[in-house]
């Protein structure tokens, strides 16, 4: 019974509440400027156009704003990190007082005199600075406390935007180690130490590589590339703000014999990132020869970047796909067999077409011995290259013409097994892609379930 007692109570006690929620709170005016906190700045967004940090490590940085660019101006001259100073100017725009604590006398028992760190920024059209600083964190250490500059009221302020305001002049400065304009690029090099240099051309949308082979690339691993070469990000500056480097420090530096130059070409315009020894902390130095700057960057740039030639090629050997292949000739043990695509006896204009031998003799073609062959022969791909082909053994030549029917792309390849290695060999390449010999195999295999050959 004294359960039930209570439980009744609590019941009660919790009907009470849920009233109280509905009949007073419900009814509570959130407009209520009790209810609101105060914003320390009253600022159009926007209209913040030169901020200084006094930062609690000690750097002083300056940034000016340049039509919709950012740039530090002190201490040294160089573009911003826009994203770094758009958080800053946001936090100011939009910073509320969590608690007021009244006027303040004594400003140095909160850390603010002389604060821990400021801010000051100058808005379009006022030639008054603002400036927030900012002192010690509460015992409970989820707030700081602040002031504006001039104002002795003390309020509090949250503790996290501790990380959006209080930025060195590294934090604030742009940390992209080569830029150039991605869309633009039509050639790349790569200069690894010790190995013959990649060069590779953009021709209308497709990559080539011309030395040291001749070959036709991946664009999806090119595009991986270029994003690298384009993201890749200082971790720190060790060199050249002041001065440019000298020869011993490039050698200190490894740069005076990199592992890996990259350059990114536009047009005319060449932009290079040398990569060079590593630092006891794992990371590795770099620069962009264009600049004095000697930064780090991590060591899984030096990874993503030192391509070898096979690395970039396309390791597909044929383009054609079963369903846009027009016609399609193997030659196989001296006896090339002929196939096109028709539509079906009947006049039917929405059938599907279908498959039909027209050489060494004009007959049917089993539909799914040779759907089973397209789609083993449009999937070989190349494990390796090999510098040259194979000398003559066992050789199956494939003819696929393929796309639009009124000017079809023809693909002509060889593919040959000598031993217990295959190769295929594109018409007019001075050198083979290896493939499976079991692949090789089957190729063969499905011919002759197809033809009926021995």
């Amino acid at each position: 019974m004294r359960g039930a007692r209570s439980l009744i109570a609590l019941l009660v006690i919790a009907a009470g509440l849920g009233a109280y929620i509905y009949f007073v709170e419900s009814k509570r005016d959130v407009t209520d400027p009790a209810l609101k906190r105060e914003k320390v700045f009253t600022v159009e967004a926007g209209k913040i156009e030169e901020v200084t940090v006094r930062a609690a490590m000690g750097d002083v940085t300056t940034l000016k704003k340049s039509g919709e660019k950012w740039q530090v101006v002190s201490p040294v001259t160089t573009a911003a990190d826009e994203a770094a100073v758009s958080s800053l100017v946001s936090t100011l725009e939009t910073l509320e007082m969590n608690k007021s604590l009244g006027d303040q006398t004594k400003p140095k028992d909160f850390g603010l005199d002389p604060p821990r760190y400021s801010v000051s920024f100058k808005t379009a059209g006022d030639s008054a600075e603002h400036k927030l600083i900012v002192g010690t964190k509460t015992p409970a250490g989820s707030d700081v406390y602040a002031q504006v500059a001039g104002q002795p009221e003390l309020f509090l302020m949250s503790g996290y935007l501790d990380n959006n305001l209080d930025r060195s002049t590294f934090d604030l400065r742009d940390k992209a180690v080569l830029t150039f304009a991605r869309d633009d690029v039509d050639a790349i090099t790569l200069q690894p130490a010790g190995a013959p240099a990649i060069s590779i051309a953009k021709k209308d949308v497709d990559w080539y590589m011309s030395a040291p082979v001749s070959a036709r690339l991946d664009p999806m691993t090119i595009d991986t590339l270029l994003s690298r070469a384009g993201t890749t990000q200082a971790k720190s500056i060790v060199a050249g703000d002041a001065a440019p480097p000298t020869a011993e420090e490039l050698k200190k530096y490894g740069l005076d014999k990199p592992q890996l130059i990259v350059t990114v070409g536009a047009g005319s315009n060449r932009a290079s990132l040398a990569i060079g020894g590593k630092k006891d902390d794992g990371t590795l130095y770099a620069r962009d020869l264009s600049k004095p700057l000697v930064y780090t960057i991590e060591a899984t740039a030096l990874t993503d970047l030192d391509k070898k030639p096979e690395d970039l090629r396309i390791r597909d050997v044929f383009d054609f796909k079963p369903f846009n292949v027009l016609s399609f000739d193997i030659t196989q043990g001296g006896i090339t067999y002929s196939f096109s695509k028709s539509k079906p006896a009947g006049g039917d204009a929405n059938a599907a077409d279908v498959w039909k031998q027209t050489k060494p003799d004009a007959k049917d073609a089993n539909q799914t011995a040779m759907t089973d062959l397209l789609n083993t022969v449009s999937s070989l791909r190349a494990e390796s290259f090999a510098s040259r082909p194979l000398a003559s053994d066992e050789d199956v030549v494939v003819v696929a013409r393929f796309g639009d029917e009124t000017k079809p792309t023809e693909e002509h390849v060889t593919l040959r097994k000598s031993g217990s290695t295959a190769q295929a060999i594109k018409a007019g390449a001075a050198d083979a892609a290896v493939i499976p010999v079991a692949d090789f195999d089957k190729t063969v295999a499905q011919l002759k379930a197809l033809t009926g050959a021995k």
